[in-house]
């Protein structure tokens, strides 16, 4: 690889000297070595978004955070381990020699995506008025968060996974939306569908052209941003005969006090500062044509209800749990993590 130096750091550089070189990188990926140049680990620009987040701290260096079991290979494995890279959805590779120093850097090819034929509908009619005074002149989706807008962030990740049919529901200040698609050439066909009043997280599914749209339907919320792949709630309705699939994560709540155990006044302990855990709802749905059905014109109808409905006319319903990044962009607390978490790195 032509100029691989530039993707090299040495272990004891400060994490902003690794932002800072990240920033200017093709590949978000830096190698970190020692005085000698000898292989120490890897840095990816998530390694860093998830430091940052977690730690405010200052003073620390590369060697802290670095992957020191990071994949590389020496020119006699080379194609061994880039099959390897691409599971791992890796774009860069160190090369050592034998005393293990780096030599050099190998560019994964990119593998293309099969094409994906289900068609995705993002509901973005929604007017945000928790975020509020943002949302006066901007709808919800269009809101930037590492400089770029929500909506924007949703398509190229649909497109990036071979998804090419889109449907986005439009309803408060619709014509933002419909320029931004207008103005970008993306490489899918996108389609809208209005909202003439509010009809919830469901409603606007009933007014979809059935005929022309690939079930079982993605739907996602235009204010989640999630790095699952989509894939998965597909392959899992396929596998296990599902109709509708709705993606959770899991959420610790803690309790900051000592919580009494009691039985009718009597005292029986005490446990400190306990934390519960629940699986709560995503944003993120696959729905089968049978779903749809059930939906009336013009109604008004949450997509939990609309699981409730499908569930009293025996449709089999699953739930997939998610452990990758995800993200609810609906209050200003969490706009400001989104937006540190995709670009800023606010320390």
């Amino acid at each position: 690889m032509h100029n691989y130096k530039k993707y090299t750091i040495n272990k004891n550089e400060e994490l902003i000297t690794a932002l800072r070189n990240l920033n200017s990188l093709t590949h978000k990926i830096l190698i970190v070595i020692d005085e000698n140049n000898k292989l120490c680990g890897t840095i990816s620009d998530g390694d860093l978004r998830r430091w940052f987040i977690k730690s405010s701290k200052e003073g620390f260096t590369c060697k802290d955070i670095m992957n020191p079991n990071c994949i590389y290979a020496k020119k006699d494995n080379l194609n061994e381990i880039v099959k390897q890279a691409h599971i791992k959805k890796l774009s860069l590779i160190p090369i050592v020699n034998e005393s293990c120093k780096v030599i050099d850097a190998h560019e994964v090819p990119i593998e293309l995506k099969e094409k994906k034929l289900n068609t995705v509908v993002i509901m973005a009619g929604g007017k945000g008025t928790r975020l509020l005074p943002i949302t006066q002149n901007i709808p919800k989706p269009m809101i930037k968060v590492g400089g770029k807008p929500i909506l924007a962030r949703i398509i190229e990740k649909l497109i990036q996974e071979g998804f090419e049919n889109i449907i986005i529901s439009l309803g408060y200040l619709s014509e933002v939306i419909e320029n931004f698609i207008n103005k970008n050439n993306y490489q899918a066909n996108i389609i809208f569908v209005y909202e003439d009043k509010p009809l919830g997280t469901a409603g606007a599914l009933a007014s979809i052209d059935r005929k022309n749209t690939n079930f079982p339907i993605l739907v996602t919320n235009g204010d989640i941003l999630c790095e699952i792949n989509y894939q998965k709630l597909i392959d899992r309705a396929e596998k296990e005969g599902y109709e509708g699939i709705m993606l959770s994560k899991n959420e610790e709540i803690f309790i900051p006090f000592g919580v009494i155990n009691q039985k009718k006044g009597r005292w029986l302990g005490l446990e400190e500062k306990p934390s519960f855990s629940y699986l709560v709802n995503a944003g993120i749905y696959l729905i089968s044509e049978n779903m749809i059905k059930l939906i009336n014109r013009n109604e008004y109808l949450d997509m939990p209800q609309l699981f409730e409905r499908s569930s009293k006319n025996n449709i089999a319903l699953g739930v997939e749990v998610t452990n990758d990044f995800w993200i609810d962009i609906g209050r200003h607390e969490t706009l400001k993590v989104a937006d540190k978490y995709f670009n800023n790195y606010q320390i």
